[in-house]
C-alpha cells in the first residue's frame, strides 16, 4: 500500500454472485482523491490503512493487506485533515472478502455511526468530487 493507487484500488464489486443487495449506487473514488482521504479498519488491536475503492452512505469497497471474513464486524476510521476538522467513524459488517494479487478486495455493509452530522458531512463532499469528477480532473 503506498501513495500511487492508480492501478491498486478496487472500483467495482468481485465477479460472481456475491447476493449484495445495494441501497444506492456506489462510486468509485478517483485515485486523485486518496491523496486527501484516508480509510483505517480495526484489524485486531490496530487500525490498519487500506485503500478505499467505492464509497455510499451504506456501503463500502475497500483493498486490505490483511483479510477480513465475511460475517466480521469492524470498526473504520476516515481521516480527510484537509477538508474536515475532525475524523469519522463507523462500523462495518463484511459481506464478502477475497484475495487479489497479495491483497484482498473488502465489500462490507456500513451498519453504525459514531456521529451521523460529520458522516453525512463526508458524504456530501465524496458526491460533490464524484459528480464533478471529469469536470475537475
Amino acid at each position: 500500500m503506498n501513495d500511487e493507487h492508480d492501478n491498486s484500488t478496487p472500483d467495482s464489486d468481485p465477479p460472481g454472485d456475491f447476493n449484495v443487495k445495494r441501497q444506492e449506487e456506489r462510486h468509485s473514488v478517483p485515485a486523485v482523491y486518496l491523496r486527501y482521504i484516508t480509510l483505517k479498519v480495526k484489524n485486531g488491536n490496530d487500525f490498519l490503512p487500506v485503500a478505499m475503492g467505492n464509497f455510499s452512505r451504506h456501503g463500502i469497497l475497500f483493498l486490505s493487506p490483511a483479510a477480513f471474513p465475511a460475517g466480521a464486524h469492524a470498526q473504520c476510521i476516515i481521516s480527510a485533515p484537509q477538508l474536515l476538522s475532525r475524523d469519522i467513524s463507523f462500523g462495518i459488517h463484511v459481506k464478502y472478502c477475497f484475495n487479489r494479487e497479495n491483497a484482498f478486495i473488502v465489500g462490507a455493509a456500513i451498519e453504525t455511526v459514531a456521529d451521523q452530522t460529520w458522516f453525512d458531512v463526508f458524504v456530501e463532499i465524496h458526491d460533490f468530487i464524484v459528480q464533478r469528477r471529469d469536470v475537475v480532473y
